[in-house]
């Protein structure tokens, strides 16, 4: 038994792989070179070999499409930020809060 890599007629891409009887005749868009580790591998008729993508180009190749926010997820943004925004105005209105009761304190303290 022998194993073959298949490769579509018309772009040279790899299209799966089968075995197949050791007397058996390798199809005409096949070959027992493994395109083993490769990026999109495209058969290569006259070195005999799989050509590949780089890494790089691959990964360009492949990028997930940005998704876009539903107006659910937008909402919910929008409103932590102002969660956000309260809660930092909140520490700044008990700062404000602490530092008038304690000039009240001294102020009490002086008038006694």
């Amino acid at each position: 038994m022998k194993q073959v890599y298949f490769y579509d007629n018309s772009t040279k891409e790899f299209a799966g792989y089968d075995i197949i009887d050791d007397t058996a005749e390798i199809p005409a868009n096949a070959t027992t070179v493994a395109p083993a580790g490769l990026y999109d591998p495209t058969w290569n008729k006259s070195t005999n070999s799989w050509d590949s993508l780089t890494k790089e180009e691959w990964a360009q190749k492949h990028l997930a499409p940005v998704p876009k926010p539903t107006p659910e997820q937008i909402q919910l943004a929008t409103l932590t930020k102002q969660v956000m925004q309260l809660q930092v105005a909140n520490v700044q209105q008990q700062k404000l809060n602490t530092s008038s009761t304690k000039q009240l304190m001294d102020l009490a303290k002086g008038g006694n």
